[in-house]
């Protein structure tokens, strides 16, 4: 009795499971040639799950396949949650401790961006940015610096008019709030400058993980009139160095 061939169904899941192994991508013929399939069959699949979303391509004249936005929103529920906000109240409990100020990591889900880890020190604002707390999008420096690295349906899921004024610093136009996206990829870095309150700065920087993109931030926070004693890199540099190593240690439960 002959092997049954593979359903369709396995055909893509065996070309994701392919393309999700090469951490440099593949081109549409090593596919293929991995897969043990006509280069067309392996086209048809790959542009297929390329209109999903699943896998994204470079721009290059020998296109290179890796693991796209909607690949990475499955694999983010993989993350085990204990371990999770173990390390995220490690990262903000070491962030705390050099910087004095309330030190938070916040995550964002499916409909939602919240606090998952906060610590703040005798002189923190302690009743900013509370564990399970939501932040709003178009605001707080976290949600900004998670927003800034998703793609175009991602942010009109969360940023749709009429953006509420919470202080009269804060934008309230979709066009505005997505133009300073640009400006926190360039500098990796996202501020609320009394956006959420009248009395309160914060800045936060986006997590990188490889195989999940940007779904975690890192912030710090306080009274604007003791932030603004110190120049913003104070707050900004270690803010960044904080998330990286986060980002370090959330790529181990990805590879577990």
């Amino acid at each position: 009795m002959s092997a049954q061939s593979p359903r369709p169904i396995e055909r893509y899941f065996q070309i994701i499971e392919i393309v999700a192994a090469s951490r440099e991508g593949l081109t549409l013929a090593e596919i293929s040639q991995i897969a043990n399939l006509p280069k067309p069959s392996a086209h048809r699949l790959v542009k297929a799950l390329q209109e999903l979303g699943v896998l994204v391509s470079d721009e290059t004249w020998y296109k290179k396949f890796r693991i796209g936005p909607y690949m990475r929103r499955i694999l983010q529920l993989c993350i085990e949650p204990e371990k999770e906000i173990a390390f995220a109240q490690m990262t903000a409990d070491r962030l705390a401790a050099e910087l004095g100020e309330t030190c938070y990591v916040v995550r964002m889900d499916h409909d939602s961006i919240r606090s998952i880890a906060r610590s703040a020190p005798d002189q923190g604002h302690r009743l900013h940015v509370l564990p399970g707390e939501l932040l709003p999008a178009h605001a707080a420096a976290s949600a900004k610096a998670i927003l800034a690295f998703q793609d175009d349906a991602t942010v009109r899921r969360f940023l749709h008019p009429p953006l509420e004024p919470l202080t009269s610093r804060t934008k309230t136009d979709v066009a505005e709030v997505t133009a300073e996206f640009a400006r926190i990829r360039e500098t990796g870095c996202a501020i609320c400058d009394r956006e959420i309150d009248e009395n309160i700065l914060a800045f936060a920087c986006p997590v990188h993980v490889d195989s999940i993109g940007v779904i975690h931030a890192v912030g710090v926070t306080g009274p604007v009139t003791r932030l603004e004693r110190r120049d913003h890199a104070h707050w900004i540099a270690p803010t960044r160095q904080a998330a990286d190593a986060l980002g370090a240690m959330l790529a181990t439960l990805e590879r577990a």
